[in-house]
């Protein structure tokens, strides 16, 4: 018997009428994993659209081995991971254990040793995996809980899951929408006590981090110390932020306090959404969408 408790709760679906099971060889799975949320979207590539959105919310703050045993709770109930024929599964990972690596330095070999460098990496709890920057000639070497990594690999058993780091994913998508400007540009994106800030310039990816934050004000103070330190003045700069950020939270009104010009960006716009997506604000679920983008 399953002795493992539930701490999860689905906090939103959404389906289009014209989707079923049935379509699941014309379409890509994505997977959205946190220490807060586990999340699914799923597009339809025949008509290049987001045709499903499920969004859980952990209700406890897990550790990583918690999160995979509530993966495998929704997995014995969900159709979606019971489904095991779709085109391509794409799982992205939020974690602090990430580095950036130039492909011309990379060795494959030492991908652990690199990634020691910047994170206390355990292998006896950790999987390391990479993702190629195409367009940014780089390597980003990130980790996967174990536990979460097999739990994948046992409800999928016969299809390849792909892993992706969260960086990744909003450095491709906002590389690809961004205008390059003349000038540079800072990006944030919010997650629950977690915020991933990127700055993009003339040239391309300048500056990508996370920061953990307990509080509005450890929130807004590294957002400010990232603006100093690239010689940004919020008084004068615009920030474009993205995630699980409201007009009327305190991290809104703390934002607004010190910073000049505030932008909510937009959901990615080279794919269809169904029209139950419209309800959704904008820049909400920026992480999931923009799985689209990492082949």
């Amino acid at each position: 018997m399953n002795t493992t408790s539930t701490y999860f709760r689905l906090s939103h679906k959404i389906q289009d009428e014209a989707f079923n099971f049935q379509q699941a060889p014309t379409c890509k799975l994505y997977l959205s994993l946190s220490r807060k949320s586990i999340r699914f979207a799923v597009v339809d590539t025949a008509r290049n659209k987001f045709v499903l959105l499920e969004d859980y919310e952990l209700l406890s703050n897990l550790v990583p081995m918690q999160v995979a045993e509530q993966l495998r709770l929704i997995a014995a109930e969900n159709p979606l991971m019971q489904t095991k024929n779709w085109q391509e599964l794409r799982v992205s990972v939020s974690n602090q254990h990430f580095t950036l690596v130039p492909e011309t330095l990379y060795d494959p070999a030492h991908q652990a040793d690199y990634l020691r460098l910047h994170s206390n990496l355990n292998l006896q709890q950790e999987v390391v995996c990479t993702y190629r920057h195409p367009g940014l000639e780089a390597i980003n070497i990130f980790s996967v809980d174990a536990a979460t990594y097999q739990a994948l690999q046992d409800i999928f058993p016969e299809q390849p899951v792909h892993f992706v780091h969260q960086t990744s994913v909003l450095i491709r998508s906002v590389l690809h929408y961004a205008e390059r400007p003349a000038q540079r540009s800072m990006y944030a994106f919010v997650e629950r006590d977690f915020v991933t800030i990127l700055m993009v310039g003339p040239a391309g990816l300048e500056f990508c981090n996370i920061f953990h934050y307990l509080s509005p004000e450890d929130f807004i103070y590294y957002i400010i110390f990232v603006m100093q330190e690239q010689k940004l003045s919020p008084e004068q700069e615009t920030i474009t932020i993205w995630g699980d950020i409201t007009h009327d939270s305190a991290l809104f009104h703390i934002l607004k306090k010190y910073i000049q010009h505030i932008k909510l960006g937009k959901k990615p716009a080279d794919v269809e959404y169904s029209y139950k997506f419209h309800d959704l604000f904008e820049h909400r679920y920026f992480e999931l969408y923009s799985l689209n983008l990492c082949d």
